[in-house]
């Protein structure tokens, strides 16, 4: 099998999300680069995406791997289960990664496909090693949960969209988000607006939720989710994440997921108290540091 890589078109872009919908099992935890990953990314400008997104085709016209390089020196892949163990497509994306990916600090940091497939091998046969620093994929069945008692959650309106990147600023400093890019965003195929939830209070946004559907009665994903830091520990991240699995639930997800880091305790111990559990983890890999 023969194998295209090109950038990814408008005209494609509801091919490849759908495809990484496809690609995740049908119940359980995402295992891969997801379509809400992918559909967070397509916030920013087409000279951006250019640069951060990579699709290989295989010679029927499917796509066979997509490559999200999120940051400079790291990269995040998802591969068709069909090719998961084709050595010619896992040299190719790796060789267009050693060329691209910056080198700092360790890195670069590349994310395959959990298990022995052949990106990983790839990677261990050209001197990668598994980062130390894990994160944890977690997951929690969707029976819906109860409302909040007195916290308001609603879907985003036009009129918050200040108010809305600004809190993503504060949740997250040095957020890339920006009105424009936020717009572009709710342009994305798959974005629906009644997934996109925040907790009003008394007028000001204090949480957010965006989430995004996976397969037909498969696992969802939150992406992204947080609290300005004025307003955390009141409930409104349980009450903007209760709110979005009751929707969720109401759409036929059976599941919900999110990946987050071991290291940022807060956010494992609150998605532990929503019913998460750790299903698994994830390692970036890095070129094994060398004597001097």
């Amino acid at each position: 099998m023969t194998f295209t890589r090109r950038l990814l078109a408008d005209g494609e872009t509801a091919t490849v999300l759908a495809s990484l919908r496809a690609w995740e099992p049908p119940a359980g935890c995402g295992w891969q680069l997801q379509a809400g990953d992918l559909g967070w990314a397509l916030r920013f400008e087409p000279a951006i995406r250019d640069e951060q997104i990579r699709v290989w085709w295989d010679a029927t016209g499917r796509p066979a791997a997509v490559v999200l390089r999120d940051q400079p020196g790291a990269a995040r892949c998802a591969v068709n289960p069909a090719y998961l163990h084709d050595s010619a497509l896992a040299d190719a994306v790796l060789a267009d990664l050693a060329r691209r990916l910056e080198r700092t600090d360790g890195g670069p940091w590349i994310d395959p496909p959990p298990g022995p497939g052949a990106l990983t091998r790839a990677l261990l046969s050209a001197g990668y090693e598994p980062d130390p620093d894990i994160w944890l994929h977690l997951w929690r069945p969707l029976p819906p949960v109860p409302a909040a008692d007195g916290v308001p959650v609603r879907a985003y309106r036009e009129a918050d969209e200040a108010a809305r990147v600004a809190v993503q600023h504060a949740a997250f400093p040095g957020s890339s988000l920006t009105a424009e890019r936020y717009r572009r965003l709710r342009a994305v195929p798959g974005y629906r607006p009644d997934l996109d939830l925040v907790a009003d209070v008394n007028g000001r946004i204090t949480a957010f939720c965006l989430a995004w559907l996976g397969p037909a009665g498969g696992t969802a994903l939150l992406e992204p989710a947080g609290t300005h830091p004025d307003h955390r520990r009141r409930g409104y991240a349980t009450a903007v994440l209760g709110a979005a699995f009751r929707r969720l639930a109401g759409l036929g997800a059976t599941g919900v997921a999110v990946l987050t880091p071991v290291a940022n305790r807060p956010a494992v111990a609150l998605y532990r108290s929503l019913g998460f559990s750790a299903v698994g983890e994830r390692r970036a890999y890095h070129p094994a540091p060398t004597d001097t």
